[in-house]
């Protein structure tokens, strides 16, 4: 099977890369703008005995990017910007191979990939958005669970520290933050209706010893969708750790008041404050407290060191689910992934996955 990895030199991306080689079933081509950087990526996964192709280009050199595609059975989208998205999506689509991003959730590109469902279950392929960790794995938490036993609430927590003051990330990537930090909807599911507000923060213990931490509301589009598809789900949400008071309290108000006027410089003192007073031991999880039917306690904890890997071990599980079973049509990763294959392959490629209250 043929897979092609857009955006391979970047954070993500090159995680990525190196999970699909261990699949000796997967022939992979990783894609980026700078040959330099795909040759440093090349020479970085030559110990996996494992040899790749590279492309250089541009997505905006559509009959490159078509040249590409028209060979791949699939195509990861992992480049810096979400408006790459729905525009790999499209030509992905037209060259009939399925495809995963690990985008930002945004209105504007649930749009556009939707309107790819006909076309989706003509050509019998599937598009899978909103891969990778947040959003990605929460709905598909709070699926797996369910299937063992129904679930009457679930609330998810994230927190993702990283040592920013060590990261090279591309200006669209820090644009992309920003906004969505902007556009983020407080939203949560409470006793079979909507609520919103960041009243309804709530506190989670994320295993990493630092005891419980505060969290805000997230509305994701994943959970939304489980609020339509579990009925029995009375009470839903998705909450997101902070950055420390100075960031928190400082300069992301500040950086999202001046986002309203001039973009770019609200996300260079967003990327100034993060490197200067938010740097951190690198470590990310996902912790659901779940309450069954049957008024069992239900506790799931899905984590990693490194942020970007459980990132890409998530996209890596989910690349894995296309290539054996397409499901054609346009899906959430949540709603796509068979949730118990997921997460034992998650588990496979390094991420820690705790329960109680369950069997796994």
């Amino acid at each position: 099977m043929r897979v092609v990895v857009l955006g391979a030199t970047g954070q993500t991306g090159r995680v990525i890369s190196r999970l699909l080689l261990d699949d000796r079933g997967i022939d992979l081509v990783v894609c980026g703008r700078s040959e330099t950087r795909l040759t440093a990526l090349a020479s970085a996964l030559s110990d996996t005995g494992r040899s790749i192709s590279m492309s250089a280009f541009d997505l905006a050199d559509t009959s490159r990017l078509d040249s590409v595609l028209e060979s791949a059975d699939a195509v990861v989208g992992a480049t810096s910007s979400w408006r790459d998205g729905p525009r790999i999506a499209e030509r992905a689509v037209h060259n009939g191979t399925s495809y995963l991003g690990i985008y930002m959730s945004t209105p504007e590109k649930w749009t556009r990939l939707r309107a790819l469902q006909g076309e989706c279950l003509k050509r019998q392929i599937a598009v899978v958005g909103d891969g990778g960790l947040h959003p990605g794995l929460p709905g598909a938490m709070i699926r797996f669970v369910n299937e063992e036993s129904p679930l009457t609430s679930a609330w998810v927590g994230g927190k993702f520290a990283l040592s920013w003051s060590a990261l090279d990330l591309a200006p669209e990537t820090i644009l992309d933050f920003v906004s969505e930090l902007r556009a983020m909807d407080p939203a949560i599911f409470l006793d079979g209706e909507w609520a919103r507000g960041y009243r309804h923060a709530r506190r989670f213990d994320f295993g990493d010893g630092g005891g419980p931490a505060s969290c805000v509301p997230m509305c994701l589009e994943e959970v939304r969708e489980l609020v339509n598809d579990l009925p029995e789900l009375r009470s839903a949400g998705f909450f997101i750790a902070g950055f420390g008071p100075w960031v928190d309290y400082g300069l992301l108000p500040l950086a999202l008041a001046l986002g309203r006027i001039h973009a770019r410089s609200a996300s260079r003192l967003f990327w100034w404050g993060l490197r200067r007073f938010a740097s951190s031991e690198e470590y990310a999880a996902l912790s659901l407290e779940g309450t069954a039917r049957d008024g069992r306690q239900i506790n799931l904890r899905v984590s990693h060191r490194d942020p970007y890997a459980l990132t890409a071990i998530s996209a890596a599980a989910a690349v894995r689910q296309l290539l054996a079973a397409p499901r054609p049509g346009v899906w959430t990763q949540a709603a796509f992934v068979q949730p118990r294959p997921f997460f034992e392959s998650m588990q496979e490629m390094g991420a820690k996955i705790e329960l109680t209250g369950a069997a796994f």
